[in-house]
């Protein structure tokens, strides 16, 4: 190997420290981004799934109602009997089990059901409830009176 190749292997190498620091400042950058937002992301999913669960909630109390010909007087009845409309009853995601009250106490609808949202307390603006969840029916996931 003469002294031109020698030369040649040894200037040839990876990358410089500078380089590599570049390369980490970046991704440090773009990951502090990211984690700025994701909480954003994750409240509004967690409304969007309380939504679909009143929407299932729904589901289920109809079944009842056609199954038995009156409403459910708790959720639990969902859950009981040899054919259970619910294999179980799911809680909120802010871990808070779900209201429901029937007779409804917001017209046109028969029952309420209701989570009280992430701060858990009842009858605050962020509760989310089956007369405000809009459906593709547009009855706000409930049976009007």
């Amino acid at each position: 190997m003469n002294t031109y190749q020698r030369q040649r292997r040894r200037n040839r190498g990876g990358f410089t420290l500078i380089e590599i620091l570049l390369v980490v400042a970046i991704i440090a950058m773009l990951a502090g981004l990211v984690a700025v937002n994701i909480p954003k992301y994750i409240k509004s999913s967690r409304i969007s799934a309380a939504k679909g669960q009143i929407s299932n909630f729904d589901t289920a109390i109809n079944a009842y109602l056609l199954e038995h010909g009156k409403y459910p007087p708790s959720l639990d009845a969902l859950t009981a009997g040899e054919e259970p409309v619910m294999a179980t009853l799911p809680i909120d995601p802010w871990q808070n089990p779900y209201k429901y009250v029937y007779p409804g106490k917001h017209p046109p609808f028969k029952y309420d059901v209701i989570s009280f949202g992430p701060d858990g307390l009842e009858a605050t603006d962020d509760d989310i409830a089956n007369w405000r969840v809009e459906t593709p029916g547009g009855t706000g996931g409930a049976t009007p009176r």
